[in-house]
């Protein structure tokens, strides 16, 4: 089974595989994948697929690794134990890598400074394709930053954890 070029790579399902094959613009996101496998089969093994193969030179990077079974929660309802064993899972997977190993990961993209920075750097592209409404709409946000203090806060100061980069519960069994 194979599904289509999703937004930023391809999934092919074999019997005991699944292979990912990253669009050669989003190879960070292969290297992400791939360190995250070899991580999670150090320090928590079982918790996610075996890393089996990576070509991340390729010109289409891609992660082979073991396919789990089970069924994706995505689009089913959820009942106290599939929240239950999804809160386990994950509160296994925020502690699974040591201090020592988590503080050579590189950051994940996507954090607050980094967010702002690019809301900012969206709006005036956004606003010249936009309506006067949208445009309107769209001058809220910075405006909102200007005003939330965001931009200045000091990072709380919280143990950094391992954790997944992409909230679909498509990735959970």
């Amino acid at each position: 089974m194979s599904s289509g070029q999703w937004s930023t790579h391809g999934v092919e399902l074999g019997s005991r595989s699944a292979i990912k094959r990253f669009r050669g613009e989003h190879r960070e996101q292969a290297e992400r994948e791939w360190r995250a496998l070899t991580l999670l089969a150090r320090y928590a093994p079982g918790l996610a697929p075996e890393p089996w193969e990576a070509d991340l030179d390729a010109p289409e990077p891609t992660v082979v690794m073991s396919r789990l079974s089970g069924d994706p929660l995505r689009g089913r309802s959820l009942d106290d134990g599939h929240i239950k064993a999804l809160a386990a899972t994950l509160s296994r997977l925020y502690v699974a890598v040591p201090p020592d190993a988590l503080a050579a990961v590189p950051r994940r993209p996507g954090h607050q400074q980094q967010l702002i920075a690019q809301i900012r750097s969206w709006t005036p592209q956004t606003q010249a394709q936009a309506g006067d409404e949208v445009s309107r709409a769209v001058n809220r946000g910075p405006a909102w930053l200007d005003d939330s203090g965001m931009e200045t806060a000091d990072q709380p100061d919280v143990p950094p954890v391992f954790g997944p980069g992409d909230g679909n519960l498509a990735n959970y069994l």
